[in-house]
């Protein structure tokens, strides 16, 4: 039975550039990408109806389900085919401060399969939603999109921390590495990226040594709360072969086998990282290795085969 995924049409929620990847994965395994064409007046409809929580799925039509990266909460996306279509949405960023409504969404659009990017999300839901399917299914990337870049003795950017920050760890290496002359690159000033433009970004990372990465349950419990999971960047920056130092998220330690980052000592913050830095040479092997592993467990079409396989499966059993 053909699938459709719904084409993502710039939505703000949405990151492009990863659902890119996602759709082009899609497509390459023959799922048809399908565009609702909405007029501005349309998406104003749209979006006023989605935040009355009035959209609902009234009946069906017959065909397969439509696959959707949800990557926030943009049910107005949906609209119109919602009606009248069933929906098997990925969803990303699923926090427990967004999940009534999302609970909501799920009844309302009767949506029997979903499968989120975190783990412990999937659970919740598992548990909230009689009948429908939760699936546990971790980010990916498309390795080609990235720059495995120099080995790290000839990169030029020390440290970087892209994004959001863990501000103790952060406040414990400023300091130390400014005094030891050593390049370390982070937002500065809120909102002001690092990396403008897409091209600096990827190959920022592929000029970096180390790339911190911390889950958002450390650097941003008010909206996380306690959902660790495993997100892009860690992906970016094995793909980059950057040396993680940060702390790991149990669901990347199952999907590797083992852990793939350097944990950081919270005693010693500081000469760790300076330790690191010296003697980065060592860590060739380890980076490589890694990017070794991404290739087998972390890309997309790793993961649209085994989500294609487990929808086909539930759709021959209906």
């Amino acid at each position: 039975m053909t699938l459709e995924f719904l084409r993502d049409s710039g939505n703000r929620h949405v990151s492009v550039y990863q659902t890119s990847a996602l759709e082009r994965a899609w497509e390459g395994r023959g799922v048809i990408p399908l565009t609702i064409d909405q007029s501005q007046s349309f998406q104003f409809v749209a979006k006023c109806i989605s935040k009355l929580r009035l959209t609902r799925r009234l009946s069906g039509d017959g065909n397969p389900p439509i696959l959707v990266a949800m990557m926030g909460y943009s049910e107005s996306r949906l609209f119109p085919k919602c009606l009248h279509r069933e929906f098997i949405p990925y969803v990303f960023d699923c926090w427990p401060s967004s999940y009534d409504r999302w609970e909501s969404f799920f009844w309302r659009n009767k949506i029997r399969m979903a499968i989120f990017s975190a783990r412990q999300s999937a659970s919740y839901f598992a548990k909230r939603m009689r009948g429908m399917q939760c699936i546990w299914l971790p980010e990916a990337l498309d390795v080609s999109d990235y720059s495995s870049g120099p080995n790290l003795v000839s990169r030029d950017i020390d440290v970087l921390e892209l994004g959001r920050k863990f501000d103790w760890y952060h406040q414990a290496i400023l300091e130390p590495l400014s005094q030891a002359e050593r390049i370390h690159l982070f937002e500065r000033v809120k909102g002001q990226i690092v990396f403008p433009t897409l091209q600096e970004f990827v190959d920022g990372l592929s000029r970096s040594k180390v790339s911190v990465c911390f889950p958002c349950s450390m650097t941003h419990p008010e909206r996380s709360g306690d959902v660790e999971t495993v997100t892009m960047r860690y992906f970016e920056s094995i793909a980059s072969r950057c040396l993680i130092v940060g702390k790991c998220p149990a669901e990347l330690q199952e999907l590797f086998g083992y852990n793939p980052i350097i944990e950081i000592d919270t005693q010693k913050p500081s000469s760790q990282i300076l330790e690191i830095l010296t003697e980065i040479d060592k860590y060739q092997e380890f980076v490589d290795s890694n990017r070794a592993r991404l290739l087998q467990v972390g890309t997309w079409d790793v993961r649209v085969s085994e989500m294609l396989e487990t929808i086909q499966s539930r759709l021959a059993s209906n």
